[in-house]
């Protein structure tokens, strides 16, 4: 593989997921193993597991994301002149509320109105869906489990 351009584009966690998902499949279907580096499936894997865990909008059910979904989501925005950054992370992070929203814009409370705010989240839902806030907080304990069980006890003794 050649670089011919570094970071000629910045990608969603939506396009990087695909293309894994889809880079697999083609290398399993044509049973390619041997050309790809050893610790290739071991980072596709990993990655493939963060998109999975809550509160990954990629980790929702059912699946918010498709073909059309980012260039609904820019034709939609489009009107509140959002930077490239800004909306990558509207993408990533799906905010569900004007004060998730407000850790991604800056300056949002300058920039627009709370009615405005409110608008642009209604927006997000719409085209991104919304998170189901039982089942991400149930995972998310799941997973603060896991990571106590995998985690060695530490005993601190105090001389008393």
């Amino acid at each position: 593989m050649k670089i011919l351009e570094a970071q000629s584009a910045t990608l969603t966690n939506y396009e990087v997921y695909t293309h894994l998902t889809e880079q697999r499949a083609r290398y399993a279907k044509k049973g390619i193993k041997g050309r790809r580096p050893g610790n290739l499936e071991t980072v596709v894997k990993e990655l493939l597991e963060y998109f999975h865990e809550a509160p990954s909008p990629l980790a929702s059910k059912p699946f918010p994301y498709n073909e059309r979904t980012i260039s609904t989501l820019l034709e939609r925005l489009r009107p509140f002149n959002f930077t490239k950054a800004e909306i990558l992370m509207i993408m990533n992070l799906r905010p569900t509320k004007c004060e998730s929203l407000n850790t991604i814009v800056e300056e949002m409370d300058d920039r627009f109105t709370d009615d405005q705010q409110l608008e642009i989240v209604e927006i997000i839902a719409e085209v991104l869906g919304t998170a189901d806030g039982n089942a991400e907080r149930q995972a998310m304990n799941d997973q603060a489990e896991v990571r106590k069980g995998q985690q060695p006890e530490t005993k601190i003794e105090v001389d008393g």
